[in-house]
């Protein structure tokens, strides 16, 4: 899948809040083609977000800045 392509799905991600159902089959195709391990967790949580100690207030990622962050991710091999 291209970025462009991602970029579309993260649209439809976003503006599918309110169908439950959609939004788990959309945002499932968007996992099985970024490699971050928390792929569309990203549209609603920041990478790493602790509800103990972060706020979602000021978090409203774009669906490109969320491609991009997954596209750059590269796995540590140990």
């Amino acid at each position: 899948m291209t970025r462009t392509e991602l970029i579309r799905l993260g649209e439809r991600i976003l503006a599918a809040e309110d169908d439950e159902a959609l939004l788990e089959d959309l945002m499932a195709q968007f996992d099985r083609h970024v490699p971050h391990p928390e792929g569309s967790s990203l549209f609603f949580y920041p990478a790493g977000w602790n509800a103990r100690s972060g706020s979602l207030a000021d978090y409203a990622p774009t669906a490109e800045e969320v491609v991009d962050a997954c596209l750059a991710y590269r796995p540590v091999c140990l």
